[in-house]
């Protein structure tokens, strides 16, 4: 009697847990209950998800919408986690392969070139830690619109993170976001408007995003908030802006405070100033602009002014050494 209902209880269990996650798979045109019954389409997943649920995403190129709707982006609901890297047949997320089952989020929409891609590619707002991004290339987002028009027009082209009169601080793991253009921030946008900004990014790669003003990688905005991103073992590489290739801080009367750990920056090109890490903290901001840096690697970046780590005043901890840097 006993092992009758020891086995009831285990058939119940693993019922629950295939309840919780949603499959998808290119080509599929199921419920998303199985890899045998997939949905084709992460936004059809996105849609049917809640708080508690996982969606898992095998290999492909997944677009941000069927038609050529620039505004539609990956909105990520609160307390889902979403993970990429299967083949389609995988009964655990241990089993997964990030590297070899690339799995894309793409903005290429419309035409062959950038200019009518996704202006943003992912977007979350006010997402707690439960909400989880994991196993996904982030590619293809064109935010190059007027400054003047919506701010998802012209930053945040890969990831725009939104903590508006609350916290956003979603974790995002193993991704990688590439080919990203914005005017700001092109990679990832992170945006304390009156809230808390603080993402935790651990194992990401920032490769050739570019933005035609500030950010290329990475653009945190402490908007009368707080923006204190944590960042761990992450790379970037070869990416563009006017300021802060790699990364650009903005306390804007408030606080854009990122803790950068063991991260590496690469062959990063700053127009003017900081191809690492730029910090502005400008009189007229009224805030606190410090890039905390702890065992990170700088090599082969280039500035037209100063060095890979620029900002009028700035208190940094890499190498494991202190130093500063007034450029």
């Amino acid at each position: 009697m006993k092992r009758v209902f020891l086995l009831t209880a285990l058939i119940l269990a693993i019922g629950h847990m295939s309840a919780q996650v949603i499959y998808v798979k290119k080509g599929g045109n199921g419920d998303g209950s199985s890899w045998n019954q997939p949905m084709g389409t992460v936004q059809e997943a996105l849609l049917r998800a809640k708080s508690g649920k996982q969606i898992w995403v095998a290999s492909g190129k997944y677009f941000t919408t069927r038609d050529n709707d620039r505004t539609k982006s990956f909105v990520i609901p609160e307390g889902v986690e979403i993970y990429g890297g299967f083949a389609g047949y995988e009964t655990s997320l241990d089993q997964r392969n990030p590297i070899k089952n690339l799995t894309i989020l793409s903005g290429e929409i419309g035409q062959p070139s950038k200019d009518d891609n996704a202006y943003t590619v992912v977007y979350t707002k006010n997402a707690s830690s439960s909400t989880v991004i994991d196993g996904f290339v982030v590619m293809g987002g064109s935010a190059t619109g007027s400054a003047s028009q919506n701010p998802l027009h012209h930053k945040g082209a890969g990831w725009y993170n939104e903590a508006t009169n609350a916290n956003s601080s979603p974790a995002i793991r193993n991704c990688i976001f590439m080919d990203n253009i914005a005017r700001e921030g092109a990679g990832m946008y992170n945006y304390a408007n009156n809230g808390t900004c603080e993402p935790f990014i651990e194992n990401c790669k920032f490769i050739h995003n570019i933005s035609e003003v500030d950010g290329g990688a990475i653009f945190n905005d402490g908007n009368n908030g707080k923006c204190a991103p944590q960042l761990t073992n992450c790379l970037f590489e070869g990416n563009e802006a006017t300021y802060g290739a790699g990364m650009f801080n903005k306390a804007d009367y408030g606080l854009a405070v990122p803790k950068v750990r063991n991260c590496v920056f690469v062959a990063n090109i700053a127009y003017i100033r900081g191809s690492g890490v730029y910090n502005d903290r400008t009189a007229s901001s009224k805030g606190t602009c410090d890039a905390i840096m702890t065992g990170c690697r700088f090599e082969n970046n280039s500035s037209s002014v100063g060095n890979e780590i620029s900002s009028r005043v700035s208190n940094f901890d890499f190498y494991g050494m202190e130093s500063s840097s007034g450029h």
